[in-house]
């Protein structure tokens, strides 16, 4: 079985988004597939609501994956069942595929709960407040409450919302302005804002409280609260402590001790590498091309299309280099160019051909130095967009049927070389150029 072959086996999961480049879930599941010596693959996806999440998954054969903002509630309209825990707490953040029904959890209590405990703190008997009224949120004040704390209070910018999270969960809730009035008698503080700005001052952080931020990418809370001699634990145990159950359900494997406290030590590791490159893969006829180029004039950085750059080099068509030299000699070509071009670039923005992912070292290479996005289109709309005249590995067959094929076979090898996806069919290239360049920002 050849390697392209043996790829095509592996099981595909996700985490679903909007946006979603900043999380950390690909490297704590790709981690964890390893470990347990699995064939399977963690991605991104990136989408505008919660159908548009399902076609992706189902686009794709994804058979399990969580969810993070803003689809943790709206996805639970395209499930057919979820666990009680689920109804108390009102978002879901974990789905698997069970004989093609699609079942929801929220693992997100768990990870609060067991963050806490793990740094010593009993949420019994203690005193709570929580900033959101989100997924996250109710999860957290769904924790605390199972775990017998004494009072769990809401507070929110947007008082409605704070109203109906505390009503669901049988807690109490807090104008924003009385925030910091219920945080000076409060022993935990779980702040789940999506903005960098805190909403208490530094002053208000008493010393020894405890905080916990869900926002581990730019929380200044918590840096306000180291200085004021709070415990603060980090965001990103709890989206790891979330990620293991979540893991059992996906797999029916259990996450020992051992595993966790490695995980934990990985999860403060940093590579420091900074990607300025940006690789758009894909099959073709889903706008790899033209989407680069007008997300190139939208970044200001260079654009370079590999297979027009192979092109220039040879003095020949693609097309004309597959018929005189075969796919394999042509296939050498592009890993020439790719090596040639990718490595020393800096902040340039790169269209890969169909098949450059079949390739190890090209996967490789790309995850190296690029943040790589997977475009997507559905065999049907790509045999609408390209012309069948100029796409080699068609001639020989040009049928739908054909192309479906290809595509298969590639799937597997798309997602390992992937960090987001993204669908080409739910607007103009421009509309996807500034999606993908949302994202990056």
């Amino acid at each position: 079985m050849s390697e392209a072959e043996n790829d095509t086996q592996i099981k595909i999961f996700a985490v679903a988004g909007n946006p979603v480049i900043h999380s950390q879930s690909p490297q704590i599941f790709n981690q964890l597939f390893q470990i347990h010596k699995m064939k399977a693959e963690y991605i991104r996806i990136n989408a505008e609501n919660a159908e548009a999440v399902m076609a992706a998954v189902k686009a794709v054969d994804i058979k399990g994956f969580n969810v993070t903002s803003p689809f943790k509630k709206n996805i639970m309209n395209y499930l057919d069942k979820w666990e009680e825990d689920v109804d108390a707490i009102g978002a879901v953040n974990t789905v698997v595929t069970d004989k093609r029904r699609l079942i929801g959890y929220n693992t997100d209590h768990i990870g609060v709960v067991e963050t806490l405990k793990a740094h010593g703190i009993d949420p019994q008997n203690k005193k709570a407040l929580i900033l959101g009224a989100g997924g996250a949120a109710r999860a957290a004040a769904f924790g605390l409450a199972q775990s017998h704390a004494q009072q769990v209070v809401f507070s929110n910018r947007t008082e409605v919302k704070a109203k109906d999270a505390a009503k669901r969960l049988g807690c109490d809730y807090v104008p924003l302005s009385q925030a910091e009035r219920v945080l000076s008698g409060s022993d935990i503080l779980i702040s789940c804002v999506s903005t960098p700005q805190p909403l208490v001052s530094s002053k208000a952080l008493k010393k020894n409280l405890v905080v916990l931020d869900a926002n581990y990418r730019n929380s200044s809370l918590s840096r306000s609260a180291i200085q004021q001699g709070c415990l603060v634990l980090d965001g990103k145990e709890w989206l790891l402590r979330q990620a293991f159950p979540a893991f059992s359900r996906f797999t029916g494997k259990r996450v020992d001790s051992k595993i966790q406290a490695r995980m934990r030590m990985n999860m403060s590791a940093d590579s420091g590498l900074v990607k300025t490159n940006l690789a758009l893969i894909g099959f073709m006829g889903t706008g790899k091309t033209r989407i680069g180029k007008l997300l190139a004039a939208k970044m200001g950085i260079k654009f370079v299309d590999i297979d027009h750059s192979i092109e220039e080099s040879t003095g020949v068509s693609v097309s004309e280099l597959f018929q005189r030299e075969q796919e394999e000699s042509f296939r050498k070509i592009e890993k020439k160019m790719i090596r040639q071009h990718i490595p020393p670039a800096q902040a340039t923005i790169f269209s890969l051909g169909g098949g450059a992912v079949l390739d190890k070292e090209n996967r490789s290479l790309l995850k190296r130095h690029c943040r790589v996005v997977w475009l997507w289109a559905a065999i049907p709309t790509i045999w609408q967009r390209i012309d069948k005249g100029t796409r080699p590995l068609l001639n020989l067959n040009q049928t739908e049927a054909g192309a479906q094929t290809l595509l298969s076979g590639r799937i597997s090898l798309y997602a390992r070389a992937s960090d987001l996806f993204i669908n080409t069919e739910t607007g103009s290239p421009d509309y996807i150029a500034e999606r993908i360049k949302n994202e990056m920002d």
